[in-house]
């Protein structure tokens, strides 16, 4: 279907922005600190969110729709895993980081059998099980070459696993504009708890970069969403996988970083985990569309 492809396009736009902001992020980050960059970015994404709505917005954000409970939830869990995550990628390489992050979908799919009832088949739960063996590897527990250094972004994966269950509780009624404003507003403003450690005066081409990146995340928020409400989402959810492919260019390129072989095969297993689980997902929802085209009686 061509509805399909365009959403495809998308989503892979989106996670090549979305990787695009983390080099720049990571670049800027060797001279500003993690917190003042997330207030400056913060700033013009507010910016660019407020004039979208005003200008272009059918549905308009107001305060209440910022103050929901989950909303302001989403976004605290944001802030942290904003936080750590910027600051595990300037101490380890991009790719890595990036893909350790991406555990979140697996965490999700473990948690969700607990926390939101869900049926978790044993399907499901051998992509958890080998998700977690993928983290292993990648990370070297239990061979002595363990960097505690890749707990920040495991602690990220953790955060955006939190992230995704408050955005499930979010009411229908709620506008995903403002739930993008809610987060973004707590991201900025949360960077101002790092002043106290100690800021920088950022030159002009800094500044010029951090709005760059409030365009290219803005870019990547647009794409993902227009591309989640038009296309299957059975076929844009392995397309997220492609921001570790991007990571892994721009660290090599820009920073010369080549993955160690069991940092790789680890990677390879946490995608393919969470492939698995996408895969069983859809064989779960065509199931329940078989039975609920049934006739009863």
């Amino acid at each position: 279907m061509s509805t399909n492809r365009t959403a495809i396009f998308l989503m892979g736009l989106g996670m090549a922005a979305l990787a695009a902001n983390d080099a720049i992020m990571r670049h800027v980050g060797a001279r500003i600190p993690v917190g003042e960059m997330m207030v400056i970015r913060g700033c013009f994404f507010v910016s660019l969110l407020w004039l979208a709505d005003a200008r272009f917005s059918a549905q308009r954000v107001h305060v209440y729709h910022l103050l929901h409970k989950w909303c302001v939830l989403r976004g605290v869990t944001e802030l942290a895993a904003t936080y750590l995550f910027l600051t595990s990628i300037l101490l380890v390489p991009i790719a890595l980081a990036t893909t350790l992050v991406f555990l979140a979908p697996i965490i999700l799919t473990g948690a969700s059998r607990f926390v939101f009832k869900e049926q978790v088949g044993p399907w499901r739960w051998f992509a958890v099980t080998a998700g977690f063996c993928g983290v292993l590897m990648v990370t070297g527990a239990g061979t002595g070459n363990f960097d505690p250094t890749l707990l920040m972004p495991l602690g990220a994966a953790v955060l955006v696993a939190m992230r995704d269950g408050c955005t499930r509780m979010v009411a229908k009624d709620i506008p995903s504009n403002a739930v993008s404003m809610t987060t973004g507003i707590t991201v900025g403003a949360g960077g101002l708890l790092s002043l106290p450690w100690g800021w920088v005066e950022p030159g002009i081409l800094d500044v010029s970069l951090l709005a760059m990146t409030a365009i290219v995340i803005a870019v990547s928020y647009y794409s993902y969403i227009t591309a989640v409400r038009i296309g299957e989402l059975s076929l844009l959810a392995p397309i997220q996988y492609t921001i570790i492919l991007w990571a892994a260019l721009f660290g090599w390129t820009i920073w010369d970083e080549v993955p160690e072989p069991h940092a790789f095969y680890g990677g390879a297993m946490i995608i393919a985990s969470g492939l698995l689980i996408l895969y069983r997902e859809r064989i779960a929802q065509r199931r329940h569309l078989n039975t609920s085209d049934e006739p009863e009686g």
